[in-house]
């Protein structure tokens, strides 16, 4: 088999492997599916055009995530903002309310961008801090720091009593 069949055979299988883990987690941030998947396909892209470069890093998935998380951050930037402009040009200021979430879920969506990806990746992947600090390309004691905000506001949301214990 050439370089080129190998290289298509490789990505093949890291596609098979991630997608269903990368969109997962791409859900928890934007909070639709559908949008989920598009922005997951999207990275894949991404990967696929720079699959030589990729296929080499020590965690193609790393990488891959960090792309797709970038790409949720910003779509729920933009769905923000668009729900503040339509508000400010709506004559009473409401705006229909997203379809209810469970309500960890809705309270979690409600965090800062970053603040929800770190505890995206530390909660519903499990993953550790050293490994979400290289996706979202930060140190592991900002993304500590993310996290314990995180966890204070989740706490304020949901009524409950905050430790210190994160690990």
């Amino acid at each position: 088999m050439d370089r080129s069949a190998s290289s298509a055979a490789d990505f093949d299988a890291f596609f098979l492997h991630e997608f269903p883990r990368v969109a997962r987690t791409v859900h928890h941030i934007v909070g639709d599916r559908a949008r989920a998947e598009e922005l997951t396909q999207d990275a894949f892209v991404e990967a696929l055009r720079h699959w030589r470069t990729v296929a080499d890093y020590d965690r193609p998935d790393l990488w891959l995530r960090r792309v797709a998380i970038r790409k949720a951050q910003r779509e729920r930037h933009r769905a923000w903002r668009r729900v503040e402009l339509e508000r400010s040009a709506s004559p009473d200021g409401s705006v229909e309310p997203p379809t209810p979430a469970p309500e960890v879920l809705a309270a979690v969506r409600r965090l800062a961008p970053k603040q929800r990806a770190v505890v995206v990746l530390f909660y519903f992947e499990d993953r550790p801090m050293a490994e979400i600090a290289e996706i979202l390309e930060c140190s592991e004691s900002t993304g500590w720091s993310q996290l314990h905000t995180a966890r204070r506001h989740l706490a304020s949301a949901l009524g409950e009593e905050v430790t210190d214990d994160v690990r």
